[in-house]
């Protein structure tokens, strides 16, 4: 006898339906495994940039930094960290030695505060305005102009001046970056506190002049851009730090060379955001899988039912479950391969979208097919198996109740209810109240509005159930396109609860995924800009900040001058209001209060922050003062609590000596403003400095990969429902053109399948988006990596989202209708009859 296996695979083709659900079956499986392991690695890698971003690109291989080394020490130390470098596959080496600022003698008169120092390469980084041979002194523009000092000999010390260079600013050169602090002039500092610094074209030129010397020696690389490059640079940076330690200890430099790894914390952290993504995306994927192999059995019991005819012909001719379950295989298998193929493309191709970066490890890929060749492996089984058992229950064995009763009424909400109430305890104990360190990211914390949005989903599921069981009790046959869409719906109960419960699952993954991702980008930004009090904050001089002269027509249009006194839990913020909205962060949800009471400072007036007393209030230095309002907080006063005044009520006596321009332009604009404009200025911050953000970002990337896994189900769950209305197409069409026939007019046909496909669209975007926002609200704030800073995390501004999934429902609801409509005006009752 010929067996029907070998054109199984060609039969399974045959019907349109079984193909689709395969495939899109398989495409979600191989997606949400390969998703998984590419998002899991391009977390890590996006940490790994963030930290490099962060570090100075020179400190990423070891560092000597040595104070006080004697001169005749410091060409030792060259010699040997250069040689040592070459041996551990390290081609270049940075070498600088610098004196302390002194004053050289000029013949007589004393030359302006110097630093006087070599670094190679240095004269190619720098810029020549007068001059610019390299055997001889680079001196630095403001001692030249200061001491009225041009080329030529200046002292017979050193080498005569062949180069005036611009000096150096922040921000600088990532040449300079290790070396700020030495050879950028801090005009506030103290009379020979700091200086420029000359540069000698030797190190035995700085060595003569008999000063002990601080060294810096640097081993420039490529910044790594994936962790396993990290990795590797980590291995061989420890090797070159030990072969330095041991060569200075041969040498008898141990004391004046101490060898430093900066960046090997910046690793640990990377790896340890990746860690903490893994362990919050693996528990999502392992569900997410179960889920999709408990379809691939549904798959399997609907294919039964499908070809029951012909399974029990074959059964009758000898063959056994397991053959019959491997032809369901033979049938499936070429879809599902499809849909998995389809799926780890669109994971790759897509990662920019639900990922952080696109830069992935080398073989990542690789272990990405090889876990959804792992996955497809077991989807096959389990096809196999509950094909081969759903025969062998049809044919062989009687149907007995195995389960229990007890057990069967066991909800399966119950326990992922027990782990949701757990996991919202670790959430709500993992929230710090003060501190400045941000808490250990918890996964089975991160769980809780992903579980919460399971629980629903299945209680949703159940209502719907029992409302469509109590359906047939409704009899409103005044309106029948209510009554006609109730009956359909009650007819397709276990396809529009299977509807349903995909759809909340995916509106309400997507509506937190989206709304945690959201708020971490909003805490982020708001936190940083309060707690600087503008997008670059800049130290001026206090003698221009206590002059109050107008700022340079160039800089007022985006920024302020404010004045700052911190006194740790009070603080006073002098702001001018008239230029105050220029360069401040305001917080958009407070905009106009805060504006309205800063246009009401001066004379006195006073705006009280956070806890502070009002009424009448003495503030040593300044006029006498009187609130005239509150708010709870302000920028540029971390701890929220204080008083805002105007600058013009600072007296002669203020103890305000701290001012700073806040501008809403990027630092290196605002600071080549300042210099344009001949305001001293020193220290600065940015937003991007402020805050250590990669907490921040851990959350927001674990939520957005939530996200992504949420609109994949939201695509599912839209797919099911055409696909459902594909599959009971024949019904609908009969039953319709029937209703048609007795005097159903076609506008209520229309109505009712809209009505029909609504009240399921409907009830998946009323559970899921009320779910999603409101186990958001609930998380967000016990999200917050800072919460001792203000503003606390809260839920974002939903309304376009909402509006979105309202029209996307919309959308989908007219698409089904058009399909079942369509199938009405189009049937042949007599073949629909026959058939």
């Amino acid at each position: 006898m010929q067996l029907p296996w070998r054109t199984s695979a060609r039969t399974g083709l045959s019907s349109g339906s079984s193909v689709v659900v395969a495939t899109v079956t398989g495409l979600l499986l191989a997606f949400v495994a390969a998703s998984a392991v590419l998002c899991a690695v391009s977390t890590g890698n996006a940490a790994l940039s963030y930290q490099v971003g962060r570090s100075c690109p020179q400190s990423l291989a070891p560092a000597v930094n040595g104070l006080g080394v004697p001169p005749d020490a410091a060409d030792r130390i060259a010699q040997d960290a250069r040689e040592v470098a070459k041996q551990q596959g390290f081609p270049q080496t940075l070498f600088g030695a610098y004196t302390r600022t002194f004053r050289l003698d000029l013949g007589g008169r004393p030359s302006p505060w110097l630093r006087f120092g070599y670094r190679d390469d240095a004269t190619a980084n720098l810029r020549a305005i007068q001059g610019g041979a390299t055997n001889g002194t680079w001196l630095a523009q403001s001692p030249s102009a200061d001491a009225h000092i041009g080329l030529g000999p200046l002292s017979s010390e050193i080498p005569p001046v062949t180069a005036i260079y611009s000096d150096l600013n922040d921000p600088v050169s990532p040449f300079w970056c290790t070396e700020v602090a030495t050879v950028v002039y801090n005009t506030q500092a103290g009379d020979g506190g700091s200086s420029t610094t000359a540069f000698l074209p030797t190190i035995a030129d700085v060595a003569n002049l008999g000063r002990r010397l601080d060294i810096s020696v640097r081993f420039p690389v490529t910044a790594p851009k994936t962790l396993a490059e990290a990795r590797d640079l980590a291995a061989r940076s420890d090797r070159l730090a030990d072969a330095l330690r041991k060569k200075f200890a041969a040498d008898g430099l141990t004391a004046f060379a101490p060898v430093r790894l900066p960046f090997a914390s910046a690793l640990t952290e990377a790896e340890k955001a990746q860690t903490n993504v893994i362990a919050f995306v693996l528990p999502l994927t392992a569900i997410s899988l179960l889920v999709g192999l408990v379809g691939v059995g549904a798959m399997a019991a609907q294919w039964c039912q499908r070809r029951h005819a012909v399974l029990r012909l074959l059964w009758a001719r000898g063959s056994s479950p397991i053959s019959l379950g491997a032809k369901a295989l033979l049938e499936l298998a070429g879809p599902l391969v499809v849909g998995a193929a389809i799926g780890l493309v669109v994971a790759r191709v897509a990662l920019p979208w639900y990922a952080p970066v696109a830069e992935l490890d080398p073989g990542t890929t690789t272990w990405a097919v090889l876990v959804v060749l792992g996955v497809l492996v077991s989807a096959a089984a389990v096809l196999t198996a509950t094909a081969a058992w759903w025969t062998h229950r049809m044919f062989q064995a009687p149907r007995r109740r195995r389960i229990p009763r007890v057990l069967r009424l066991i909800p399966f909400e119950l326990p992922v209810a027990t782990a949701a109430v757990f996991s919202g305890l670790r959430l709500m104990q993992s929230v710090p109240r003060t501190g400045g360190v941000a808490p250990s990211l918890d996964a089975f914390a991160l769980a809780f509005p992903v579980l919460v949005v399971v629980v629903i989903a299945g209680i949703a599921a159940r209502l719907g159930r029992l409302l469509l069981a109590w359906s047939h009790r409704l009899s409103v046959w005044s309106l029948p396109s209510v009554q006609l869409a109730v009956r359909r719906l009650a007819a397709a109960s276990t396809a529009a609860t299977g509807v349903l419960l995909v759809g909340v699952l995916a509106v309400g993954t997507l509506a937190v995924g989206n709304s945690v991702n959201h708020a971490e980008q909003n805490s982020l930004a708001s936190k940083s800009g309060n707690l600087i009090g503008a997008r670059t904050s800049v130290q001026i001089s206090t003698t221009f900040g206590q002059s109050k002269a107008p700022l340079p027509s160039t800089v007022d249009a985006h920024a302020t001058v404010v004045g700052v006194v911190d006194r740790g839990v009070s603080n006073m913020v002098a702001v001018d209001p008239a230029t105050f909205a220029n360069g401040a962060w305001i917080d958009p949800e407070r905009r106009d209060e805060m504006l309205d009471l800063v246009g009401r400072l001066g004379h006195g007036a006073a705006i009280a922050v956070g806890g502070a007393k009002t009424g009448s209030i003495a503030i040593p230095g300044f006029a006498p003062l009187h609130t005239i309002g509150q708010l709870p907080l302000f920028p540029g006063m971390p701890y929220n609590v204080g008083y805002v005044t105007a600058r013009s009520d600072i007296t002669s006596t203020s103890e305000i000596n701290s001012f700073f321009l806040w501008s809403s332009d990027n630092a290196d604009t605002v600071l080549k403003q300042l210099a344009a404009g001949r305001i001293d200025h020193i220290a600065y911050k940015t937003t991007d400095m402020a805050l250590d953000a990669l907490p921040f970002y851990t959350v927001q990337w674990t939520f957005g990969y939530i996200a992504s896994v949420g609109a994949l189900l939201a695509v599912i769950a839209a797919a099911s429902l055409l696909l459902a209305v594909g599959a009971r197409r024949k019904q609908t069409a009969l039953s319709g053109a029937l209703a048609t026939r007795m005097g159903l007019r076609p506008a209520t046909l229309v109505v009712s399948h809209l009505l029909e496909f609504g009240a399921v669209a409907g009830s998946v975007l009323l559970a899921g988006v009320t779910v999603g926002l409101v186990v958001s609200a609930f998380s967000v704030p016990r999200l917050d990596p800072a919460p001792w800073l203000r503003p606390v995390s809260a839920l974002p501004n939903s309304v376009m989202f909402v509006l979105i999934a309202v029209v996307i429902g919309l959308v989908v609801v007219a698409a089904a209708g058009w399909i079942a409509v369509r199938g009405v005006r189009t049937a042949r009752v007599g073949e629909l009859i026959r058939g």
